[in-house]
Parts: structure tokens; C-alpha cells; sequence
């Protein structure tokens, strides 16, 4: 990447950090171009020579942030720690993916058909990715292999879930570290069977 380019995907990136901030803050239908233009420190033109419009930014926006989570969580998944650490990490990631991004004040207003199967496609991926852990779990012993990899994967889901539709809990954790230490307890111990069914 030449230096035109980078100081061109710098200025993208800075418009694209802008609006995260202000659409969270603020929620979108409330944030005007002009506000992002001054947080970034950016013309307005800039703006719409990058993304078109608000709405183009916004779905630029949900894009990066699903693909910012799915990087993550293949570092994760990819790194040579232990399973255990590899789950750990997985459960930290997505109490941090909401309080990092935090996609309701996005989702709330409409998005395209084609962002929406995008999302739902790189979901997917995750999914299979988790999956993929978690029969490397089993194998090693650590993951309860009585329990069908269909039932594990709701249930890593049910925890996404609740982060995302929940982002209040974060704080909760935030300010009692020693609640999200149970909540994962939970979480893993639900994992390697030592919750009876």
C-alpha cells in the first residue's frame, strides 16, 4: 500500500471509528453527517466520497464491526493455546465484542438485505469455527462428548445472545469481576459436563 492509499484508508478508518462512537452515544437516526465529519476532523465531502451517504456508511459500519469480531475470534480459535484457554478467551471475547460495539443502535433502523445476509453468513462462520473447537474439546477429554455438538453450539449461542441483547450486563461485570468470574465458571463448567443433566 502506497502512502496515498494509506492516508486514504486512515481517513476511512477515522470516519468509520467516528461514527461507531457518535451512533453509540447518541443512536443513529440522531447523528448528522456534519457531527461525524467534525469528530472524525473530516469534510462532509470526504464523507460522501468515501461512503455515499449515511445510510452507506452505517452498512460499512455493521460490515467492519462483523468482520473486526470474526478476526478476532480465528486468532483466538487459531492460536496454539489449550482448549481450555482457547474457551476462555472465546467467553471474555464475547462479553467484550458487545461492550465493544454494541449493534442494537445499528440494527434498530432497517439494513439492507444484502448486509443482513452478510451478517448472517460470517455468523455462520463463527459458528463453525466454535464447532470446530469444540469437537477438538471432546476429543482431548475436556468437552463433555455425551453431549451432542448441536446442544453445545445453542448453548454458546444463548450466551451471545444475551451479551448482545443485554449490553447493561457488562457494567454489571465491570463493576463485580468476581460475577463475570461465576458467569464463566458457568459457562465452561456447562461445557466439560461437570453440570449434571
Amino acid at each position: 500500500m502506497d502512502g496515498f492509499e494509506r492516508r486514504r484508508q486512515n481517513k476511512k478508518n477515522s470516519i468509520l471509528k467516528a461514527s461507531l462512537k457518535l451512533f453509540k452515544q447518541y443512536g443513529y437516526n440522531k447523528v448528522s453527517v456534519a457531527e461525524i465529519a467534525k469528530e472524525a476532523s473530516v469534510s462532509q465531502v470526504s464523507i460522501y466520497n468515501y461512503f455515499k451517504s449515511k445510510e452507506n456508511l452505517k452498512q460499512e459500519l455493521l460490515i467492519k464491526l462483523m468482520d473486526d469480531y470474526y478476526i478476532e475470534i480465528t486468532k483466538i480459535l487459531d492460536s496454539h493455546d489449550s482448549i481450555n484457554h482457547k474457551m476462555e478467551k472465546l467467553f471474555i471475547s464475547m462479553a467484550n465484542d458487545t461492550k465493544r460495539t454494541d449493534l442494537q443502535f445499528l440494527l434498530i433502523s432497517s439494513t439492507s438485505d444484502t448486509v443482513n445476509d452478510y451478517i448472517i453468513k460470517k455468523r455462520a462462520q463463527i459458528k463453525n469455527l466454535i464447532i470446530n473447537l469444540v469437537e477438538e474439546g471432546k476429543k482431548e477429554g475436556i468437552i463433555n462428548d455425551s453431549v451432542s455438538t448441536d446442544a453445545i453450539a445453542i448453548y454458546i449461542e444463548i450466551f451471545q445472545y444475551y451479551f448482545h441483547n443485554n449490553p447493561t450486563v457488562i457494567a454489571k461485570f465491570d463493576n463485580n469481576p468476581e460475577l463475570f468470574k461465576e458467569i464463566h465458571s458457568l459457562f465452561f463448567n456447562g461445557l466439560k459436563g461437570k453440570l449434571k443433566l
